[in-house]
């Protein structure tokens, strides 16, 4: 499990990428089992290290180095996407 503290307190870290390169992490509480957590930060991050500007490739052990060592100010508070319109 990837933990990181945030604003003072320690989260699970759970991150993805799209089929674009660009990735996708959410920060929801640590809870006991049974227990269902609670996304509380969101963050969005190009295809590329924004403080490398190396591409991240996929490669998940680039991405969590950069999730574990950003700045904690520039995670958001957690929104859903809109759903996608249908005709």
């Amino acid at each position: 499990m990837l933990k990181r503290n945030i604003k003072f307190e320690t989260y699970e870290i759970v991150a993805s990428f799209y089929d674009d390169g660009q990735a996708n992490a959410i920060a929801r509480t640590i809870v006991e089992e049974g227990e269902t957590p609670v996304n509380t930060y969101r963050l969005r991050v190009g295809a590329r290290n924004p403080l490398t500007q190396v591409p991240f490739n996929g490669n998940e052990n680039a991405l969590h180095d950069y999730l574990l060592t950003n700045d904690e100010t520039i995670w958001d508070a957690y929104w859903e996407d809109p759903e996608p319109e249908t005709e």
